[in-house]
């Protein structure tokens, strides 16, 4: 199966960000999120994650421009058409965000690859896009690799000098009870025309040594979130506020915070599942 999903947001003369293409095909299905919605199953008020209201700190994507709250931005949740990716399935997803225009894109549940026939791979490419003072929140629900499945995920995001970015990656290795598929994901952020950071990573069984002290460490669930503010471009250290990100009491999850040369940090998580990782990666914002 061949898929695609497109996302264009522009803003508009007061502020607000307009959703001028919306369009997709099972499985990557796209929806508007509306007040209306917020208030009866969608939204960052529902489960969906804190999107840019639950970020902490003047500087961050909460919309604090000059004093002023900046309007809410425009909200779209993945919705899954049929199940997958089944193995041979190429999807494709772009995301367009105009100057100035603020987008968060949440998942309403887990994806899980399956395995296809002749053990063939499944892959999902995303590219991204984002304009002088934009901001992209960007947070789907885990993928999960289940037994036997051979996935691919490769990630381009390409930022203004000015843009802002939530990037949220998260991946379950197995269903319960059962041995995990494999899989690798590819992060490559461009800021400015330089990339801010690169990053590959495979899992499973079809990658040697992935899974022991050097891969997941025994951890089912693992994954990252980068943050990338413009504000932090005269800062040598990671923010005070990340400190406490890494001191965690549960001895089952690890988690480090990295500054990187340039206005980003990305935090990385291992938890014994899912439901402990994504309180982790919540943590942080």
């Amino acid at each position: 199966m061949r898929a695609s999903a497109r996302i264009v947001a522009r803003r508009q003369p007061d502020g607000t960000t307009r959703l001028t293409t919306l369009a997709g095909e099972a499985p990557l299905l796209v929806r508007r999120v509306t007040g209306r919605d917020a208030g009866s199953g969608f939204g960052s008020a529902s489960g969906l994650g804190p999107g840019f209201d639950g970020l902490s700190g003047p500087n961050l994507l909460n919309g604090h421009c000059g004093g002023e709250v900046a309007p809410a931005p425009a909200r779209v949740c993945l919705v899954g058409g049929s199940a997958g990716p089944l193995g041979g399935d190429a999807l494709r997803c772009s995301v367009d965000l105009g100057p100035g225009a603020r987008l968060e894109v949440h998942g309403v549940s887990a994806s899980i690859a399956l395995p296809g026939p002749n053990g063939r791979e499944s892959s999902l490419e995303i590219q991204a896009r984002v304009g002088e003072g934009g901001a992209l929140y960007w947070s789907p629900q885990p993928l999960v690799a289940a037994r036997g499945a051979r996935h691919r995920t490769f990630a381009r995001v390409e930022l203004a000098a000015d843009a802002r970015l939530v990037w949220r990656d998260e991946l379950i290795l197995g269903r319960d009870g059962e041995e995990p598929g494999s899989v690798s994901t590819r992060l490559r952020v461009v800021r400015a025309g330089r990339v801010l950071l690169d990053r590959e990573v495979a899992m499973g069984p079809r990658h040697p040594g992935s899974l022991g002290p050097a891969g997941s460490g025994g951890h089912r669930a693992v994954g990252v979130m980068l943050i990338v503010d413009p504000a932090w471009a005269g800062e040598s250290a990671p923010r005070a506020e990340f400190a406490g990100v890494t001191a965690q009491d549960d001895p089952g999850v690890a988690v480090a915070a990295m500054r990187l040369s340039g206005p980003g940090v990305l935090i990385s998580a291992a938890a014994a599942d899912g439901a402990a990782l994504s309180r982790v990666l919540d943590a942080a914002l």
